[in-house]
Parts: structure tokens; C-alpha cells; sequence
């Protein structure tokens, strides 16, 4: 009886070790701290989650203007995001 209580008792512990790991990992960016674009991104462009505002988009690049951005390209591509289907426009 005894060694199915501790049994129990690892168990649940390990169970809270995983949810707490499991939430450390979702923890959102430091408050204040900005999502960077990288302006040597690939040609597919890149999704930017949580969206970014338009002067952080590197010179030159194409974007989805939507009030933020949520996703730019260093080249025009054929114009459209590939996300919402919006125009993309130069920056």
C-alpha cells in the first residue's frame, strides 16, 4: 500500500514539473521588448508574430499594411501576402 502512494506521489510531481516547464516556455517577450526584423531575411518572407509597426520594416522591403505589419518580404514577389491576399507595398 505504502509504495503505490509514493508511486502516486512521484507522479504528480512530475506531472507539475511538465506543466511548469510547459508554461516557462510560453511565456510572452519581456514587457517593452520589440520584435526585430532581420534585414537579411529569406525571399519567402517571414510572418511576424506578434505584428510589428511599419518603421521596423528594413528600407526597400515589400509588407502587408494593415495597420501593423504581419508579414514583409525583401523582394515583391508577385505582390500579394501570402497570408491575407492584401497588397503588398513598398517600403
Amino acid at each position: 500500500m505504502m509504495k503505490t502512494h509514493r508511486v502516486a506521489a512521484w507522479t504528480a510531481i512530475g506531472l507539475i514539473v511538465v506543466a511548469v516547464a510547459a508554461c516557462e516556455s510560453n511565456k510572452p517577450a519581456a514587457e517593452g521588448a520589440k520584435p526585430t526584423v532581420d534585414s537579411a531575411q529569406p525571399a519567402a518572407g517571414t510572418k511576424h508574430a506578434p505584428p510589428i509597426q511599419k518603421d521596423e520594416v528594413p528600407d526597400g522591403h515589400w509588407y502587408c499594411d494593415m495597420g501593423t505589419v504581419h508579414y514583409s518580404q525583401p523582394e515583391q514577389g508577385n505582390g500579394t501576402c501570402p497570408l491575407c491576399k492584401m497588397k503588398l507595398v513598398k517600403k
